[in-house]
Order: structure tokens, then sequence, then C-alpha cells
């Protein structure tokens, strides 16, 4: 998931002020906030990851950090007579990734992010909403219910709140000043969140080196796990998609046209899948990367660009330098990110990239473990980067041929058929695969496109009602990708046409 957010502003210190006020002695470790950004702990993520560590989730537990809370409730919980725990454990075997236990985490924050509070952990969206990966485990939450009263975790958890309030109290001085610094560096107004708020959860019962990143709705949200050291720069990085990912959906129209230079991104092996997915998101992080460059001014930047563009930033070299001329004058970020979107040269950045080399991934954190690229994934790819040459037909071949020799359920496969299908001009064919996609799919980027493209589908047949119902299917995790929040803001409103 990415693979992605704050706000304060650089004239009105008063509010920073009260943003970062200091802790109210409540039994919530609810420190750091106001009505848009948070900085907190949160009861049902911690009552998730209790449950889950009595169930069998021992992944990073002997690695050193600078915490000891998850070893101690571990120690606690394995002292009580808590009878839910073998149909803990029974679930949680039967949805752990084997071929990669540093991801079993990843749906059960998911999961704990769409709850409500106990005792009830109500879903916050309705079932049928859920992103994939919380969806496959929706029915732990019954079990959490019983667990959470079994285990006395209310109590527990405000036996701990001094932990976490002295967590929260580490990170915030320096949070603080990097969001007054980005806000700064941006200019951005007051007033300017417009309904959208950023989390930061600090989660002590986590494997450590964690960093997710959220986007549901118009909620950001961040989990950080315990670690050597604090993970500030990666609250800045999130806090900066908070900040310019909306200037992408709003720009969306200027972005269009230079879509066409993520063909030679997709080149990079070490580039994001979603990046060479979506050219919105490319830009953006792009755009931060350079951000980043300029606000921090380290020595030897020149490389550190030169390093983004090898892991197939393309755009960072020319955000870098646009960003030069933005701070010579006084226009924010929000007037002059289209004048920027507007200035790049293709055959320029064409050009730059013919001097590039692109480099192999870095190793990824100690609690995940790299995957070599299969046969079956470089099938894959190859039908992806044939649908952006516009040679369906091939495509389709490719796609049929994964089905056939690797995988009869590869969600990918059934997606770049349906998407073939549909450029083709076949809906009948496009909308049976865009189905079949939807039933194996946990990728959130295939999930909502999918829905997009249903939607787009009924309303060239004229059925607007179950156009309506795909847009809104896809509203929950659209916000991940500004390009189709785009396309989904844009069919909510009218009905889908082509362009002529």
């Amino acid at each position: 998931m990415t693979k992605r957010r704050f706000h304060f502003f650089p004239f009105l210190l008063m509010v920073v002020l009260l943003l970062f006020a200091a802790l109210a002695a409540a039994p919530r470790a609810r420190a750091q906030s106001n009505a848009d950004v948070t900085i907190n702990s949160n009861e049902q993520l911690f009552s998730v990851m209790a449950a889950l560590n009595t169930a069998g989730y021992d992944t990073g537990i002997n690695a050193a950090t600078n915490d000891n809370t998850r070893q101690e409730v571990r120690d606690y919980l394995a002292k009580e007579k808590i009878a839910v725990v073998p149909q803990l454990a029974q679930f949680y075997a039967a949805h752990r990734n084997v071929a990669n236990p540093g991801l079993d985490l990843e749906p059960y924050i998911s999961l704990a992010l769409l709850l409500g509070p106990p005792p009830d952990f109500k879903f916050t969206v309705a079932v049928q909403d859920l992103p994939p990966d919380a969806a496959a485990i929706r029915d732990f939450v019954p079990l959490l219910r019983q667990f959470y009263q079994q285990a006395g975790l209310d109590s527990l958890y405000a036996r701990l709140y001094p932990r976490y309030a002295d967590a929260i109290a580490a990170y915030s001085p320096t949070v603080r000043r990097d969001i007054l610094l980005s806000d700064t560096y941006l200019r951005f107004p007051s007033g300017s969140y417009l309904g959208r708020d950023y989390h930061i959860y600090l989660c002590l019962l986590g494997a450590p080196e964690q960093v997710q990143a959220r986007i549901y709705g118009e909620g950001y949200y961040l989990v950080v796990t315990p670690s050597a050291e604090p993970k500030f720069k990666e609250i800045r990085h999130q806090y900066l998609h908070f900040l310019l990912d909306p200037l992408a959906v709003k720009y969306a129209a200027d972005i269009h046209p230079k879509a066409q230079l993520l063909t030679l991104a997709r080149a990079a092996p070490a580039l994001d899948p979603d990046d060479k997915s979506d050219f919105s998101l490319l830009l953006t992080e792009c755009l931060i990367r350079a951000v980043e460059l300029r606000m921090d001014k380290p020595p030897g930047a020149p490389k550190l660009v030169a390093d983004a563009m090898s892991s197939g930033l393309i755009l960072t070299s020319y955000f870098y330098d646009a960003l030069g001329a933005y701070e010579k004058q006084e226009t924010p970020i929000s007037l002059y990110y289209q004048q920027m979107v507007r200035g790049i040269d293709i055959d320029a950045v064409e050009n730059t990239l013919a001097g590039v080399k692109f480099t192999a991934p870095a190793p990824s954190p100690v609690v995940r473990t790299a995957r070599a690229l299969s046969p079956e994934d470089r099938l894959l790819d190859q039908g992806d980067n044939l649908i952006y040459a516009a040679k369906y037909d091939q495509a389709s071949s490719i796609f049929k041929q994964v089905l056939k020799k690797y995988d009869p359920h590869s969600a990918r496969a059934f997606y770049g058929l349906a998407v073939a299908a549909s450029s083709l001009g076949e809906p009948d064919t496009a909308e049976k695969y865009f189905k079949e996609s939807l039933s194996q799919a946990r990728d959130l980027r295939i999930v909502t496109w999918s829905h997009i493209y249903l939607g787009r589908i009924y309303d060239l047949e004229g059925n607007r009602p179950a156009a309506l119902k795909q847009y809104q299917a896809a509203q929950v995790t659209a916000a991940n990708f500004p390009e189709a929040l785009a396309a989904l803001k844009s069919g909510l409103q009218h009905p889908f046409a082509p362009m002529r």
C-alpha cells in the first residue's frame, strides 16, 4: 500500500502551539491533536495487536528496540485464563502469510483502522466496502469482542497510558518542527484542510521498524511501531503527501498529457508497483523527494537527486530545479503547482533519462523479506507494458497465458484482460473480467479501478443507478490513487462519456 500527511501554517504559530499542547491527564493517550491532525494511541489498534500477540504473532519479537511494552503485555496475557485464545490462534494460523511472515501485520492494521471503539468494535464503513485485506479477516472481529471482555483490555490499556504518553511526548517536538517547516516552505494558508484528517498512531505491540500508511476516504493514517530510531522522516514524508496529494487531483487535466512518461519509469526495477501504475502517484513522489532535498539542504544533494532518478523517480531532477525558481517568488505551492506541471517538457525528461541507469531495489526492512521476480510476475509486467503500448490483443494473450500456466485465479491477469477488452470496445467481456478481478483481488488499485471501470460500462449502457453503486464502492480506497480519485469524482458528478 502504499503506498502516502499534516498541516500547520507558517504565520499562525499560536495554532501550532495549541495543536501540540501538553498532554492532557486523561486515561486515553490522546495527545498532540486538533480537528485535523493527531498523534495518538488507538484502543482499537491496541486491542487487535494484543489479541494477535496471544494468537501466535511473533514476528520481530527478539529485535532490539527502545520499548519493552510488547513483551510485557505478552507475558501478562499469557498468565491470564482467556477462553477465546485457542480460537484466535486457529484464526491467525489460517490467515498467515506463510511466504512472507513480515506481511502478517498489514491486514490487521487495515482492519483496526476501520473499527469503531470497544467493546462493540463496529465497522465504520459498510462491510461490502471494506478494503480487500481487511475484508479477508473480518471474521476476526467477533473473536476480538470476546477477547476484549475476557482479557479486561480496557483496564490494561488504561494502565499502559503512561507508556503511550511517553512515546507521544518523544515524537512531538520534532514532528511539530517538521510540520511547521513544511507548511512554511510550501506556504499553505490556514483553513486548507477541507475536511481531511491526518492521524499518527503509535503502536507499541507490533513488530519493530514498521511504518504503515493508509488512506481511507478523507482520512490519512500512519501507524508507527517501536524502532531503534524515531521515524521522523517517514512521518514528514506522509505529511507532504497529505498536503500535495489533493493538488494532483485538482490538476489532473494538466498532469494527464505528461502521463506517457510512465512508460519510461516502468522499466525501473526499484520503483514501487503503485507508482508504475498511476502517473499522478509517481509525479507526487518525485515532487515530495525534491521538496525534502530542498528543505534539508543535505551535503551532496545533486548525488541524492541522481539516486532518486536511478530508483525510477524520473521527475525528481526537474522538480528540484523548478523548486529553486519557486523559492525565489512568493506564490504558494497550491498555485505554483500547476505552473510546474505544465512546465514538464517530455522531450527534455527523455533526454535526461538517456543518461540514467536504473538501479536494483534496496534491501527490504528486516521484518519484510524481499521477493524475487517470478516468471509469473515477469509475464504480468510484460502484459502491463503491452497495455501501456496500446497492444491490447498481445496483452490479452499474455494474461491468458498467466491464467493457464501459473495461476487460474490471478486478479492481476483478470484485470489486465478486462482493461484490454474495454479498450477494444468489448464491454460484455470487460464486465465479466472486471467482476472476476474483484472476486480475487487484494490489491487496492485493482479493486478501485475495477469498480470505476464497471461504473463507466454501466453509464455507457444508460444504467446510472448501477454505475453509481460501483463509483460509491470505490470511494473507500480511491484516495490512495489520485488518478482514480479524479475519475471517481467525475463519475459521481455526471455519467461517463468517452472523450471524442
